[in-house]
């Protein structure tokens, strides 16, 4: 079961492999992207940053979707996380579940923060970025910005 989705530009990194896993009890992590799946060095990099006791596994789109369709994946503890909105749409439109996404360092990082819309001191949106969040919700997903458990969780869709 997918516990947690995120969205976060450093996709696994110390706050997603020590507080969220830990917060979370995850088992798995799962890396959604086409683009970073089909670069080995990143993938070996991402694998190495889970924490001990978590398997992590980078797949594109289409193979994160049968995965989490999988009915064994029903016995894991998933987090779900890409650093891209729109290819967490792409899963979202291929799965049932509907786990909460939190979107927390995401647009600083991969690109110039000018012309992006600033909702929290860590996140900045591209109006691209807003209408993949926007579809996520129609969907019937809860989005927050949580960058770490101890911080107070924010409803995204107020903030936009």
């Amino acid at each position: 079961m997918i516990v947690m989705a995120r969205v976060d530009d450093r996709l696994i990194h110390g706050q997603v492999a020590v507080k969220w896993c830990k917060q979370l009890n995850i088992t798995r992590i799962i890396v959604a992207s086409d683009a970073i799946a089909k670069n080995a060095v990143q993938v070996s990099a991402l694998k190495m940053a889970a924490p001990a006791g978590v398997k992590a596994a980078v797949l594109p789109i289409s193979k994160a979707v049968a995965i989490l369709n999988d009915p064994r994946s029903k016995d894991l503890r998933i987090l779900l996380v890409s650093n891209d909105p729109a290819d967490l749409l792409g899963v979202f439109q291929g799965i049932s579940e509907r786990p909460t996404l939190d979107v927390a360092n995401y647009g600083r990082i991969n690109s110039p923060i000018s012309g992006k819309k600033k909702i929290s001191d860590s996140v900045y949106l591209t109006e691209s970025d807003i209408e993949a969040i926007k579809s996520i919700h129609d969907l019937g997903v809860e989005v927050i910005t949580q960058p770490v458990p101890t911080d107070d969780r924010k409803d995204v869709m107020g903030l936009l």
